[in-house]
């Protein structure tokens, strides 16, 4: 697809306007957009949850299913870590200084992900055009699952409402093991095409790689005199526990019968303001839930992430009532759905686009399908 750019001519001030009271509310409050205290707090809370957790695998006092809980409570505790610290690193969002924020981005490499890559398909793809398809990789990650309208729809699609929950599972397989590398073939990312990866960053991704078998395979093995057999078998159970937590906490938020999809016309134009159309194509859930917050790195008030990722996390909580109120006021949809129904949501509509081609309201999606 060529470059594509977002009209902001339709836009009626909304955006403006939230932006204004945002930088309001830091004034007013005498706080910094980037990372505080508790902020800091979090960190060392899931640091020493993480380290403790990997030191009881490693004790040889857990075996059989309570040394399968301690992986899988590992994983979800490494991912929370990863939201925590390297996504908000990654946007710029923990310090004022770039330095640190590109040296916590590599937290992404502990977890056995390419910060690099992340980078590229997260923030200059994703964020930039988000769910805009042909440019928005998240959704159209796989013709297993029809995650947006545009997407070719086929007959096992009419069941993947009820396979979806399995795909998750296997999510950060794919992420750690094979996904790096597919991106490494890849050169176009959003409107930026690279002809060729810095080769520093391939040397980077392969340590990556192998320092994470290192210590969640290797390790473990040796340590605690397990088969082969029965290593892959944690790790698989690590792996599908944090496929699950994912799964359902970042495809929802885009994904819902709510989510706007937008086409760019023949000049590569979207008609549309791009911060309204963020607030339009993401959702939140539990955005009241102090708790899920603090769980999902913020990410669970998706829609003041997408409109300001460079503000830090520990602060989302706060802003997304002022989120409410004006979209309110400029008759805007916000939307946000508690845990439980933001499941059933995504799962209801993935069975829509799996029976219909366009479940949606958007006529731009019947012109394409015709």
């Amino acid at each position: 697809m060529e470059r594509v750019a977002f009209d902001h001519s339709p836009n009626n001030g909304f955006f403006k306007i939230l932006s204004h009271r945002i930088d309001a509310y830091f004034i007013e409050n005498k706080r910094s957009k980037k990372s505080n205290g508790l902020y800091l707090a979090k960190i060392l809370f899931y640091v020493v949850v993480t380290i403790s957790l990997y030191a009881a695998i490693l004790s040889k006092v857990f075996g059989g299913w309570a040394l399968a809980i301690l992986f899988l409570l590992f994983g979800v505790s490494m991912t929370i870590l990863l939201f925590t610290v390297a996504h908000d690193a990654s946007h710029q969002a923990i310090s004022k200084r770039p330095w640190i924020n590109r040296l916590l981005s590599y937290v992404w490499n502990l977890g056995g992900i390419s910060s690099y890559f992340w980078g590229l398909k997260h923030n200059i793809a994703h964020h930039t055009f988000t769910n805009i398809p042909g440019k928005d990789d998240d959704i159209d990650q796989s013709k297993l699952l029809r995650l947006n309208p545009n997407a070719k729809r086929r007959g096992f699609h009419r069941f993947q409402h009820l396979y979806a929950p399995f795909l998750y599972a296997l999510l950060s397989i794919n992420i750690v093991y094979f996904k790096d590398f597919k991106l490494l073939l890849q050169h176009q990312f959003g409107n930026k095409t690279i002809d060729r990866h810095p080769r520093k960053e391939i040397w980077i991704l392969v340590a990556t790689k192998l320092f994470f078998i290192g210590y969640m395979i290797l390790i473990p093995k040796f340590v605690l005199n397990l088969t082969w057999l029965e290593i892959l078998g944690y790790h698989l159970i690590m792996h599908m526990g944090i496929g699950l937590f994912i799964g359902f906490i970042l495809v929802p938020v885009h994904v819902t019968g709510e989510s706007t999809y937008r086409l760019p016309d023949w000049n590569g134009k979207v008609h549309y303001g791009w911060g309204e159309h963020q607030l339009e194509a993401t959702v939140d859930f539990a955005a009241n839930s102090y708790l899920v917050n603090w769980v999902t790195g913020g990410l669970n008030t998706h829609v003041i992430h997408h409109l300001y990722p460079g503000i830090n996390h520990i602060h989302y909580y706060q802003l997304t009532r002022i989120i409410q109120e004006t979209a309110l006021e400029f008759n805007l949809p916000y939307r946000n759905y508690s845990l439980g129904k933001i499941f059933i949501e995504h799962l209801r509509f993935l069975k829509a686009l799996g029976e219909e081609d366009n479940p949606t309201q958007n006529e731009q999606f019947n012109l394409t399908l015709s």
